[in-house]
C-alpha cells in the first residue's frame, strides 16, 4: 500500500457528492478532447478521447467534480488517465473505459472520492496502478496492468482485479473489503491493512510461484467468508 490512511467519513462522500454545486439544476458540461478541469460540477465524454504521448487525459484541479464517461474508453501512451493532482474532494468518475497510461485513474490525494464503473487495462504500453483511489471503489474491473490492480483506502466491493503484474487489490486500514474478485495476479490477490471489514470476497491461483490469495497486516480485522486457499 502507497498510502496509509486513517478511518474517514464515508459518509461524507457520499453527502458531497450528491450536494456538488449545480447538481440536477443543469446538463453536464460535454468534453470531446482532453483538458484540465478546473471547475466544479458534472462532465461527460461525448466521444472517445485520446492523448498524447507521456500527457495526462483529464487533469482535475477542483472540487466537487463528476465525470461520466458515459460508456466512452480513454486511451493514452504513458502519463495518467484522469487525476486530481492538486487534491481537493467529492471526485466522482464512472462508467467506460481507460487503457494505455501508467496510472488509469490516480484520485490518491482526493477524499470522498468514488470511483466505480471502470475497465482499466494495461494494453500495449501497460500500466503502473489501475486504480488509485480514497473513497468508494466499486464495482472496477482492472486487467493486464503492470503494477497493482487497485490501491485505495475506504469502501472496496464488487471489483475483479485479473492478471496484473503485481498485487491485484491493496486496502488500507480502517476499510471495509466486501466482495471483490482477485485472480492470477502476479503477486498477492488481495491485501489488507488492519483494522478493516474482510468479507465475501474470492481470491484464487494468485502469485503461481508462491501462492499468496488473501494477506492480512497488523491486527483487527473481521475476515468472514472469504474464498481464499
Amino acid at each position: 500500500m502507497r498510502k496509509s490512511a486513517a478511518l474517514f467519513p464515508i459518509v461524507f462522500a457520499l453527502g458531497a457528492i450528491i450536494l456538488t454545486p449545480g447538481a440536477g439544476a443543469r446538463e453536464p458540461t460535454q468534453l470531446r478532447k482532453c483538458q484540465t478541469i478546473s471547475q466544479p460540477g458534472s462532465y461527460e465524454l461525448a466521444d472517445n478521447l485520446t492523448a498524447a504521448p507521456f500527457s495526462d487525459c483529464l487533469v482535475i484541479t477542483a472540487s466537487f467534480v463528476t465525470i461520466d464517461l458515459a460508456g466512452f474508453s480513454i486511451r493514452g501512451d504513458n502519463a495518467t488517465g484522469i487525476s486530481a493532482p492538486q487534491g481537493g474532494m467529492a471526485i466522482a468518475v464512472r462508467n467506460g473505459s481507460i487503457s494505455d497510461f501508467t496510472f488509469g485513474v490516480d484520485l490518491r490525494s482526493a477524499e470522498g472520492s468514488i470511483v466505480e464503473g471502470l475497465h482499466v487495462s494495461g494494453g500495449a504500453s501497460h500500466a503502473s496502478v489501475g486504480i488509485i483511489a480514497s473513497g468508494i471503489v466499486k464495482g472496477n474491473i482492472v486487467t493486464g496492468v503492470d503494477g497493482d490492480g487497485i490501491t485505495a483506502t475506504g469502501i472496496v466491493t464488487g471489483n475483479i482485479a485479473s492478471g496484473n503484474f503485481a498485487h491485484g487489490i491493496g486496502v488500507g486500514p480502517g476499510s471495509t473489503v466486501i466482495g471483490n474478485t482477485a485472480v492470477r495476479n502476479d503477486n498477492v490477490g488481495i491485501s489488507v491493512e488492519c483494522p478493516s471489514n474482510v468479507t465475501d470476497n474470492t481470491a484464487v491461483n494468485n502469485n503461481e510461484i508462491n501462492p499468496t490469495n488473501l494477506v492480512l497486516t497488523g491486527e483487527g480485522c473481521n475476515n468472514t467468508n472469504n474464498v481464499a486457499p
